[in-house]
């Protein structure tokens, strides 16, 4: 019997059951307990296939039926039920999420400066954050870990990894199909066939498109801003050339386009809610005055912004590929897992967005490629009468960034120059990796584990060849004693152990250790200023309870945390260790502390009604600032780290035979206490209440489901970041939605 432990967001399986009975993801149901019993959910957090409430690590599950049921659409929308979790774009991209795990995150979108919650898909990391708002295509599961993950998932992830598991073809030939409209001229198509070629042979095809005029209203300019444009299309393969081998192929293409864009701000008799130095000012919603007109992002987009003096926009397009080997043996299965990624991405933003004077206003222009390979080969087995179950493998990964980022402010009737700096940016890395649990007895489990990493990254520099005098060259930093090449080695282990009170609940407490290599401040305008910066490094420990009550009609789960950040990475303003100089640069800023208290709840009422809900609490602290740092010191507050934090809700769903189906609604709430979006607690959220709801009705062969949904009901508004302009949070919303499956 396999004996990991994973720590549920359980309310979110109660939702699943109630409105989804019998799903397909979901594991059998005793047979002895009542209808209205929480089912399991089976997931591969911890790289094989387990219960959810019976390995002790924090994971927050998202299963299809839960997707489906909260209208979830994209990786950044999963995490607003996370526990912990604060998410939004970054600021001016649409594309790029920054995602933020127990107080660790990171904003920064450049290859140089990895972020710590990091993206897999199909158990493949991604490597850059331009594009890890992922999509869901048709997808079979999503999983957030809590917590640094440096035994199995390994790389950079000292806050925590987004597991996106995507859904294989099916055996029989179907067909889905769903369409949606609502606010701001927003609509969605998206299509999923599976079709069987042989009962050897299983392919599907999935598609989806995305249009949104956007709820930004430039009064410069007059046009909508905020929008987006995306579309994709993914098709999979699955090989059963025999009973032991299971080949699964995929191969993909997304275009994510868009404007994410500040709002202006006028004069007030009181001062600015948002800042927190006193400023007789506030932030219109949803208005910008930003003076650069849309255009679009195809080539070279320093060329095209001069040409025509049109921006605003943003366009990324990522081509991917992967390829999962396995056969399973007697003694285990053997996994052989390689993926290929290619996204290239531009943009043009103004981030000013109070200034109307087009040339004068700052704007970014960007044009890069990254390319990366991955390869990894996975052994899980039991030994020792099945009280023995292990995990380890090899990992490889290469990865190439060419960007090139082009700064134009302060002109008058042109375009003025301030920086054209181009990089080039190379990371190999590769990782051996165990981990065993060994039950001393059927209630007692002891787990152990540990990862080996070792990483070289390189960086080159290139002065301008379109702006003499602009940029600089490798040769220009190599001589202020700054290195073009870094190699890191780190092991990083993991210990836990958990122990059955009943077959109903578990106490666990673990160990872990987490580690995210350093880098070079990639943005500089000055060779002196792209300076490198050391790894930083988490050891974190959690105790908790998971239970199921009443005959499994009620989940109680709580889980405490304490974390321990050292030479934490952020950028701010230092004093430069080349220049003397004060500087805005990445740098380790010192220890970061963190604990709290994670509780997940959640009951199913009959088949029909569930309710859930999951409060949490969060405390973090600078406990130690290095000498250098002129702006941070230990009073400062680290940034989207929230005290309190709720998620709540409602869900109810019955046979309606005068209507020929089933006809219910969900409400769900969600509450973040204020919180700092700037390192330096320039800028402080208000508190934040959430309101959604939705009204269903699906018919009795499932064939047919009509939705009408609202977000953000209370039209709460907040701000995601401050960068020269406040960056504003979605409005409400309104969605009609039509589903059809056959």
């Amino acid at each position: 019997m396999t004996r990991f432990r994973i720590l549920t967001a359980a309310y979110f399986s109660s939702i699943a059951i109630a409105s989804l009975p019998g799903h397909a993801q979901q594991g059998p149901r005793d047979p002895a307990a009542p209808a209205s019993a929480l089912g399991d959910i089976v997931v591969t957090a911890q790289r094989r296939s387990e219960r959810l409430q019976d390995v002790p690590v924090s994971v927050s599950a998202f299963t299809e039926a839960v997707i489906d049921r909260l209208h979830l659409t994209d990786a950044l929308t999963t995490s607003k039920f996370v526990p912990g979790m604060i998410s939004q774009h970054n600021a001016g991209l649409s594309s790029a999420n920054a995602y933020y795990l127990r107080g660790l995150g990171n904003s920064q979108s450049t290859a140089t400066f990895d972020a710590p919650v990091t993206t897999y898909v199909d158990d493949i990391y991604v490597a850059r954050q331009n594009a890890n708002n992922y999509a869901f295509f048709d997808t079979e599961r999503v999983e957030i870990l809590r917590g640094p993950q440096g035994t199995l998932f390994g790389r950079n992830t000292t806050g925590g990894a987004i597991n996106v598991i995507m859904r294989k073809p099916g055996k029989e030939a179907a067909l889905k199909m769903e369409a949606t409209g609502g606010s701001y001229d927003r609509y969605t198509l998206k299509a999923i066939a599976d079709v069987p070629l042989s009962d050897t042979v299983l392919t599907k095809l999935a598609a989806y498109e995305v249009h949104d005029k956007g709820y930004m209203k430039n009064i410069t300019t007059g046009e909508r801003l905020g929008g987006e444009t995306n579309y994709g299309v993914r098709g999979d393969i699955r090989l059963l050339p025999a009973e032991e081998l299971t080949v699964d192929m995929s191969a993909e293409f997304t275009r994510n386009s868009g404007t994410y864009v500040g709002l202006r701000t006028v004069p007030s008799a009181t001062d600015n809610p948002y800042l927190t130095a006193p400023t007789k000012t506030r932030p219109v919603f949803h208005e910008t005055a930003a003076g650069l007109p849309k255009g679009e992002c195809t080539g070279d987009n320093v060329n095209s912004l001069l040409a025509t003096g049109k921006g605003y926009c943003a366009v990324s397009d990522t081509f991917a590929t992967s390829a999962n080997i396995a056969y399973a043996a007697d003694a285990g299965t053997l996994n052989y897992i390689a993926g290929y990624r290619r996204l290239k991405q531009g943009y043009i933003n103004q981030y000013d967005a109070n200034t109307a004077n087009r040339y004068a206003g700052y704007v970014l222009v960007d044009n890069g490629v990254n390319e990366q390979w991955s390869q990894e080969l996975k052994w899980n087995g039991d030994a020792l009468s099945d009280r023995l179950h292990y995990v380890t493998g090899l990992f490889y990964l290469k990865e190439k960034t060419d960007d090139r980022q082009t700064t134009f402010s302060g002109g008058t009737t042109a375009f003025k120059i301030a920086q054209d700096q181009h990089l080039v940016h190379k990371a190999e890395t590769a990782a051996i990796y165990a981990q065993a649990d060994f039950d001393l007895t059927d209630a007692l489990t002891v787990t152990a584990g540990g990862r080996y990493t070792w990483e070289q990254k390189r960086v080159n520099y290139f002065a301008s060849t379109q702006f003499p005098g602009f940029g600089y060259t490798g040769a220009q930093v190599a001589a202020r004693g700054i290195p073009l090449k870094q190699t890191f080695k780190k092991f990083t282990p993991r210990f836990a152990i958990s122990y059955k009170l009943n077959p109903d609940a578990l106490l666990f407490a673990s160990a872990t250790n987490g580690f995210k290599s350093g880098g070079w401040n990639g943005g500089s305008a000055l060779p002196q200023n792209a300076v490198a910066f050391d790894p930083e490094t988490t050891w974190s420990y959690e105790a908790g309870l998971k239970s199921e009550l009443f005959n499994r009609t009620v989940r109680f789960n709580a889980t405490g945390y304490f974390a321990r950040t050292k030479a934490l990475q952020v950028t701010a303003a230092v004093t430069s260790p080349v220049t003397g100089l004060i500087a805005q640069i990445p740098f380790n800023a010192g220890t970061l502390e963190v604990y709290g208290v994670e509780v997940e709840g959640s009951i199913a009422i009959g088949r029909d009604f569930s309710l859930f809900a999951n409060p949490s609490y969060m405390h973090g602290e600078y406990v130690y600032i290095v000498p250098t740092t002129t702006a941070i010191t230990t009073a400062t507050k680290p940034v989207r780290v929230p005290t309190f934090q709720f998620s709540g809700g409602m869900n109810y769903m019955t046979r309606v035979d005068a209507l020929g189906g089933s006809m219910g609604g969900s409400v769900t709430y969600r509450h973040n206490s204020p919180y700092y979006v700037a390192i330096l607690n320039t800028t402080k959220t208000q508190t934040e209440d959430f309101l959604d709801a939705a009204i269903n009705y699906k018919t009795a062969d499932e064939k047919w489901a009509v939705s009408f949904e609202v977000s953000n009901l209370t039209k709460q508004r907040t701000v995601t970041a401050n960068f020269l302009s406040l960056f504003p949070g979605d409005p409400r919303r309104f969605t009609g939605r039509v589903k059809m499956a056959f």
